[in-house]
């Protein structure tokens, strides 16, 4: 994708989530300039590079083949787009080293993506509550559970015990 005067910013990155939400690889990384890096802070991701992003998406969809952006509102701030949006899918295979639930989600997100010198997208971070997610996942109880309040019994515990070093 070759941004031009015509395409706004906030164009850029709807481009971008459009082509998420189709899971076409090839547009996706299309609308990132080629020194690009991709973050999720919440997951301690950071990625550098087309192919790096290119391989996270391949294994987001392999994992989520439902994935999608939805309820997006966006804005512009100087050189920077803002947006927030609802992440959704169901989870039916191996996901950052976690074995597929079955279950799907539904999370919030807020997306920071600062706009390159050409018009693309520098950078895509991506803000969300890695807890909320796993919890619906079923991979970390639900708080107030009966499996949340055991593990917290548990933690207490292991925080008394003397410490062997």
């Amino acid at each position: 994708m070759q941004a031009n005067s015509a395409m706004s910013a906030i164009e850029v990155v709807k481009e971008h989530m459009a082509a998420e939400d189709r899971q076409d690889l090839d547009a996706t990384l299309a609308t990132f300039t080629d020194q690009c890096y991709y973050r999720v802070p919440g997951l301690g991701l950071e990625l550098r590079g087309k192919e790096q992003i290119r391989t996270w998406y391949e294994d987001l969809f392999r994992a989520v083949p439902d994935f999608r952006n939805s309820d997006e509102r966006y804005w512009e701030a100087g050189d920077q787009v803002f947006f927030e949006a609802w992440m959704e899918g169901t989870h039916l295979g191996e996901w950052f080293g976690w074995a597929p639930t079955g279950r799907r989600f539904r999370s919030a997100m807020l997306v920071r993506i600062p706009i390159a010198s050409d018009g693309l997208m520098e950078a895509e971070i991506v803000y969300q509550d890695s807890a909320d997610v796993f919890m619906q996942l079923g991979i970390l109880p639900r708080q107030g559970s009966t499996r949340e309040r055991a593990l917290r019994t548990l933690h207490r515990l292991r925080t008394r015990l003397p410490s062997r070093r």
